[in-house]
């Protein structure tokens, strides 16, 4: 199961991997556990070049003063290197040799090296995923809780479209698969472990959210059926993709999905971090900067996600010379509406898939999610 508290009201969580056995209430410290923050910005402004340019500050409080005030996560990550996402004065909260992993893309890892706060080899940055490169996949293994237990395994990866000029539109891809105490049983019929799969069709672009072109050729969950289950005797993998200003649902999206979340028995997505609401640049100062609901449907249905939280819909304090923002607020009712628009009564695992869940926390609140 997975755990996600939303630490500000912007693009900052604290995600917590658990066991399928573990209480809900259960730390990150319960045998087996994984926490992951992401991009921590708590307090402060957050700037580009010079405050006369780009200036953002939080309206709402976050729901520490500090990094202190959480514990200590085993992974942090960092999508992009604006300073909103990749925040010096938040980050240096933590001691210098902080026992947690950093991972970001490569602009972000170079930045936070350059603070040179961290004394060991904790910052690391992730190359983009392709699935020709078995690499670009980073891989922490996590021991077996006994003996006679099997290890588990967190992934993550980097999608990030070559089109996105701007390193705005990417998604961080993370998979938890528990470790165990003891050994699965072996499956009584291993090929029917493995089923067909037809990946759902792709589209470039954003559509307009609530055209007749978008609501046909939306991906849709009729694919549901054809995700496998788990082998026999073990926890199905949970799946979380954070992308806090939209990802299309693109071949490089669904190219992870085929040969990653597929082959890891990691679908249907157990979560989905993404921008709900729109906002734009006139296209000389950068163009669309979060496409909001759009991406987030065409994500939501062609990967049968369970809930989609959302994020990075703070609405801030923003000034400078360069900021001439154009928001859109999408109607929720008619967001829920659209990803209910597919044929629910489709199986996983012999249960009824249910809809995406559109879910929105305030700072200090959590959902806990139980695959299916």
């Amino acid at each position: 199961m997975i755990r996600i508290k939303h630490i500000n009201a912007d693009a900052c969580f604290l995600i917590t991997c658990l066991p399928s056995h573990a209480p809900e209430t259960a730390s990150g410290t319960y045998p087996g556990a994984f926490t992951i923050l992401v991009d921590p910005w708590l307090s402060g402004p957050s700037m580009v070049w010079h405050s006369r340019f780009a200036l953002t500050e939080h309206v709402v409080p976050a729901c520490v003063d500090s990094l202190l005030d959480l514990p200590t996560p085993d992974l942090i990550l960092v999508s992009q290197d604006k300073n909103d996402h990749c925040n010096q004065g938040t980050l240096t909260q933590l001691p210098s040799d902080v026992d947690a992993l950093i991972l970001g893309t490569g602009a972000a890892a170079k930045k936070i090296k350059s603070w040179k706060h961290f004394t060991g080899d904790q910052v690391h940055g992730l190359a983009r995923f392709d699935p020709r490169k078995e690499d670009s996949v980073f891989r922490i293994v996590l021991p077996a809780t006994s003996e006679d237990g099997t290890a588990g395994e967190v992934t993550v990866a980097l999608l990030a479209p070559k089109a996105d000029l701007v390193g705005l539109h990417n998604a961080l891809a993370v998979t938890y698969r528990a470790p165990s105490s003891s050994r699965p049983a072996m499956a009584r019929n291993p090929s029917s472990q493995r089923q067909p799969f037809s990946a759902p069709t792709t589209r470039t672009g954003t559509p307009s959210l609530f055209s007749n072109k978008s609501r046909s050729s939306t991906p849709t969950a009729s694919s549901l059926k054809s995700f496998p289950p788990p082998q026999a005797g073990q926890e199905r993998t949970i799946s979380l993709l954070y992308s806090p200003h939209g990802v299309d649902y693109s071949p490089l999206v669904a190219s992870y999905a085929t040969n990653h979340l597929l082959s890891s028995s990691a679908l249907p997505l157990t979560a989905l971090i993404h921008c709900v609401d729109g906002i734009a640049n006139p296209w000389y100062l950068g163009g669309t900067i979060c496409s909001g609901s759009p991406s987030g449907i065409q994500i939501a249905k062609a990967l049968g996600a369970e809930v989609w939280v959302g994020a990075h819909d703070e609405e801030k304090v923003n000034t400078g010379l360069s900021l001439k923002l154009t928001f859109t607020k999408y109607d929720r009712a008619e967001i829920r509406e659209m990803i209910a628009a597919v044929d629910v009564e489709e199986l996983v695992e012999g249960r009824r898939a249910g809809v995406t869940e559109l879910v929105e926390l305030d700072p200090g609140q959590e959902i806990c999610v139980k695959p299916k």
